[in-house]
């Protein structure tokens, strides 16, 4: 593959792992608001349930009672789900963090091979360069021979 061919596949592949960094961004995002939004829940659950604690213990009508308890088992439903969604949200996350990875090292790869075939380019150039002095020598050495006699 020509150096020419290289750098584009290497500036594609960039592309690529910046497209799959701000995947992964987005999802880091998603993620914690899921989480916080779980979190926000959770806090609320404590606190109604506290307070109708509170009030169990002052006296409340069955029927009030009956609601809370009512409403509790509705946020534990809504917790639930919102765990669910996190853990959704975290396995998401997994995969765009993979492909991040992936991406990273294909674009390391294409970049160390293009620096390997710097490197070839650069020792070929060089055995050349120094056939051509060893011939120019040899040439000299010659002539000087054939002046000598």
């Amino acid at each position: 593959m020509q150096l020419a061919q290289l750098n584009l596949v290497i500036r594609l592949a960039g592309e690529q792992r910046d497209e799959a960094a701000q995947r992964l961004a987005t999802g880091r995002q998603q993620w914690q608001g899921a989480n916080q939004q779980l979190e926000q829940l959770q806090n609320y659950q404590r606190q109604y349930v506290g307070q109708v604690q509170r009030e169990s213990q002052q006296g409340i009508a069955v029927q009030n009672l009956v609601e809370g308890r009512r409403f509790i088992a509705e946020l534990e439903g809504l917790i639930a789900t919102q765990q669910q969604t996190v853990e959704q949200q975290e396995a998401n996350l997994q995969v765009l963090t993979e492909q991040w990875v992936a991406a990273s090292q294909y674009l390391n790869a294409v970049e160390r091979l293009k620096d390997s075939r710097l490197r070839e380019q650069q020792q070929s150039a060089e055995r050349r360069e120094q056939q051509l002095v060893d011939d120019l020598y040899s040439v000299q050495q010659t002539l000087r021979q054939a002046a000598a006699r």
